[in-house]
């Protein structure tokens, strides 16, 4: 918003608010003048002529009339006249009421005597200061009853030739200049302090409208990303899983070998780029809730430990995970993407030496610290790490490096757990990043319940039947004869009317059904699944796979309590969840 343009707004305002603060001050005091008005013709009633004073007072009762009836207007509809007609008919008719005061004051002191003079020239002084309270919001009417009240009485005293009336000449004078002068400061301090809230106002109003513009546009990219994930994820997920096909079907030479590996390397680039704008659309899109849940750290970080030491040791890097007992009440999920993320990025920038995971109890919270002897991190960089792809020294954007949106997700986790996130950093000697999360009542390990676990050994896909209802049908056959490679029977089709009359030719019960969310027809993935449970069994596993990342889609998926995994899926991660839903054998 322009200067111009806001003192425009404010001009307006605050010319709106002025003749309201006048209309409210002027309602008190228009009667108030002129009932003093006729206490001075009353104390003098009986040494002056009646013609001296009753036409003064028809125009000062006239004048007050007709403010109040112009006062009256104003409240009930402000707006039928513009502020400055407002303004013009107050100055008119003050001025009209000071002249009545002012002449009849001067004619009644020709008739009475000193102390009486005195007696006019004093209450009249009072009601012109008594004026400059209405000449704080505007003060051309109160400018014009206190020269209209006084300047006929001064000028008056002037003509008489003695010391006395030349004195009290003098005083109204500059009593006059001074009570002007003080209006006139008075006024403009109030109107400073007007111009002061209304730009405040004006540019709360407009930063209220720039919010609801950012959080608009945010929602607007929650969406873009959701629907150009979705049609980018398709061919993706086709592509690993033929690739994941051919590599055993081909022979290659050293050469190939490598091409074909680079080529594996370039497709799950593509995959963990749209799995972080998953997570990062996820939460910017408010479908992830945090729900807390018992969580022994210790489980979590083994669990960790064993995905992150294969890559340590293949870097020649030490990772150390120093135990621990306890124990918090938070949501696993969010706090796994937490640790993860950092844990990745200690082993991405750390070329060697080692990265140590600990914790350690600070009054009510538990600190949870990851070290590296990694590359370190520029005192200035340190609050930017948490944008979206932002990365220290990558600007040719090389993948291997990462995507830069670790962090990014970090933070947004980090805040649904009312945790915090602290760095410090020593370029060239390495980092510690600390999340920092309530410690909650005290738990545990006894309170948690324990989770059975079993080897993947113990599970078996040979000869199992397994259901798959996709509508795109280079991913349908690819899933197919992944599954037949696994040992797997296999029925699959692209709706659930396909199907149910392939399993109805089967005499084997079903042990699985897998189907996309996003099904032709009315029905969709959660919608086949229900029915092919009621119809064959309400304890059959199911998996839901999808491409739709959109807030509707996730938070269905939740509704139905059902395990979602999203495109493009990594055939190892399918083998190891459906291995997973099974029971041991």
């Amino acid at each position: 918003m322009t200067t111009k343009l806001l003192q425009t707004e404010t001009d307006k305002a605050v010319a709106a608010e002025k003749i309201k603060a006048f209309f409210k001050d002027s309602n008190d005091q228009n009667l108030a003048g002129a009932v003093v008005f006729t206490l001075i013709i009353w104390v003098v009633v009986e040494y002056v002529p009646t013609w001296s004073w009753l036409s003064g007072l028809v125009i000062v009762y006239a004048a007050t009339g007709a403010r109040a009836y112009l006062i009256w207007q104003y409240g009930r509809n402000s707006t039928s006249k513009s502020p400055e007609q407002w303004e013009a008919g107050q100055v008119f008719l003050v001025a009209v009421a000071g002249t009545g005061w002012g002449f009849t004051n001067t004619i009644m002191s020709t008739y009475v005597s000193v102390p009486f003079q005195v007696f006019i020239a004093a209450v009249t002084s009072v009601a012109a200061a008594a004026s400059t309270l209405e000449g704080f919001s505007y003060p051309a009417p109160s400018r014009a009853f206190i020269v209209t009240s006084l300047t006929p009485l001064t000028l008056w005293f002037y003509t008489v030739q003695d010391r006395l009336h030349l004195i009290l000449g003098v005083m109204l004078t500059v009593f006059i200049t001074v009570i002007l002068w003080q209006a006139t400061k008075h006024h403009y301090s109030f109107i400073d302090s007007l111009k002061l809230r209304f730009d405040n106002e004006i540019l709360a109003n407009k930063l209220a409208e720039q919010y609801k513009i950012a959080e608009e546009a945010g929602w607007a990219k929650a969406r873009f990303l959701a629907a150009a994930s979705h049609d980018l994820r398709q061919p993706i997920q086709a592509l690993m899983i033929f690739q994941e096909l051919i590599r055993p079907e081909i022979i290659l030479t050293e050469k190939g070998e490598h091409y074909f590996s680079r080529s594996q390397q370039a497709v799950k680039s593509i995959s963990n780029l749209l799995d972080s704008l998953l997570d990062i659309s996820k939460l910017d899109s408010n479908t992830v809730k945090c729900e807390p849940q018992v969580v022994n750290l210790e489980n979590l970080l083994d669990e960790i430990r064993s995905e992150f030491m294969p890559l340590a040791k293949q870097k020649g890097i030490r990772l150390r995970i120093v135990k621990t007992s306890n124990c918090l009440e938070t949501d696993p999920w969010l706090l796994g993407q937490i640790l993860r993320n950092l844990i990745s990025n200690a082993l991405r920038y750390t070329h060697t030496g080692k990265v140590l995971v600990g914790c350690r109890r600070r009054q009510n919270r538990l600190a949870i610290a990851i070290w590296d002897t990694g590359i370190g991190i520029q005192e200035k960089y340190l609050r930017a790490i948490f944008g979206e792809f932002f990365q220290v020294d990558n600007k040719e954007r090389d993948r291997q490096r990462g995507l830069g949106l670790g962090l990014a997700i970090v933070d947004r986790a980090a805040k649904l757990l009312n945790a915090t996130v602290t760095v410090s950093s020593k370029l060239g000697h390495g980092s510690c990043f600390t999340i920092s999360l309530p410690l909650g009542n005290e738990i545990t390990k006894n309170s948690i319940n324990p989770i059975e676990k079993s080897a993947l050994s113990n599970f078996d896909l040979q000869d199992r039947l397994i259901v798959v209802i996709e509508n795109e049908a280079l991913i349908r056959k690819g899933i197919h004869s992944l599954l037949e490679n696994w040992g797997c029977k296999v029925i699959s089709g692209e709706s659930e009317d396909d199907v149910r009359e392939q399993i109805h030719h089967q005499n084997k019960a079903i042990d699985m059904v897998i189907s996309d969310f996003g099904l032709a027809g009315s029905n969709n993935g959660i919608d086949v699944i229900q029915n092919l449970r009621i119809h064959f069994g309400s304890d059959i596993p199911a998996l839901l796979i999808t491409g739709d990342t959109s807030q509707h889609a996730i938070q269905e998926a939740s509704k139905a309590n059902l395990k979602t995994l999203h495109k493009p899926i990594q055939p190892w991660l399918l083998q190891q969840t459906l291995t997973g839903l099974f029971k041991p054998i």
